[in-house]
């Protein structure tokens, strides 16, 4: 049981961790552009944004299950948002359904420690 419960601790923050990495990645086309120093430094800062709102939930909720599930919520709902919404549905699933799972994983984990807060007393 005691490796459920560290699965259940670690899973949602490696999972936020690697999006923010896959999104980190997006930011690295920008030295495709052939733009000089100073335009491709500001593109780069503008495409890492994404990856850096995922880090900031991250390091808020770390310790915060309840605050990470809505962070990443949000952050979900405002991807929907960025990408159209419902007229490129199925484009924007690769940016909106990475951060709902981590939202209900973290959700999860909350309700694990409320049920055995709940349980122990």
């Amino acid at each position: 049981m005691r490796w459920i419960t560290t699965a259940i601790l670690w899973t949602p923050r490696l999972l936020a961790m690697a999006l923010a990495f896959f999104l980190a990645m997006f930011a690295m086309d920008v030295y495709l552009e052939g733009n000089d120093f100073w335009k491709t430094s500001e593109a780069f800062v503008l495409h890492l944004i994404p990856a850096l709102c995922v880090i900031v939930i991250l390091a808020i909720g770390w310790r915060r299950d309840g605050l990470s599930s809505i962070g990443f919520l949000i952050l979900s709902i405002a991807y929907f948002i960025a990408s159209s919404g419902w007229k490129s549905f199925p484009a924007s699933l690769v940016l909106v359904l990475p951060p709902l799972g981590i939202s209900l994983a973290f959700y999860a984990r909350m309700r694990l420690l409320l049920h055995q807060r709940t349980a122990s007393e």
